[in-house]
């Protein structure tokens, strides 16, 4: 017995050969199958414009059935399928900018005008200029957790930072 080429697609197998893996994969089931399985990972807003470059199946919205199912190259979908599929293509994208958004504006916690003035001064003053309030923050947002404490020799990289060394950074530009 020679060897054997198995297709996820379809799951079954073939003798394998150059010919016979052509003939199987240019195959109206392996085609569908192909289709349907790439299909289900498309967005709503790809199906949807899929769906509306589509005229509408005459037989299947006339109330009679569509003998092609799924490969059928009109489009089977309804007014209020069509609407539900806008609906979550539109969600689909403010999700995507509320994943771009910064955190505080994510969680609802949008800083005020002032506060994120009096935020973005005290980023732009020089390192020399902090007081010992801005000082003792930077102490309690670098802390070790409970778990740490107790080990004896931690790697550089997790001993917090103090505000020495935070003063004494040097930042590069790039570009």
């Amino acid at each position: 017995m020679g060897k054997r080429y198995y297709c996820d697609y379809c799951d079954r197998t073939y003798p394998y050969s150059v010919e016979a893996r052509k003939k199987h994969a240019f195959g109206h089931y392996h085609q569908k199958l192909k289709t349907l399985h790439y299909d289900q990972f498309k967005s709503a807003k790809e199906r949807l414009q899929d769906e509306l470059s589509k005229e509408k199946c005459r037989r299947f919205h006339s109330g009679q059935e569509c003998s092609f199912g799924d490969t059928c190259i009109y489009s089977h979908l309804t007014v209020a399928d069509i609407c539900s599929l806008k609906h979550q293509a539109k969600e689909e994208d403010n999700a995507a900018r509320k994943r771009k958004l910064p955190t505080l504006v994510k969680d609802g916690k949008e800083p005020s005008l002032e506060g994120w003035q009096s935020m973005r001064e005290i980023q732009m003053q020089p390192s020399s200029d902090y007081s010992v309030e801005d000082l003792a923050h930077w102490e309690l947002k670098y802390t070790l957790p409970p778990s740490l404490k107790d080990v004896a020799f931690l790697p550089p990289s997790l001993i917090p930072p103090s505000s020495e060394s935070l003063l004494q950074c040097e930042f590069t530009e790039w570009g």
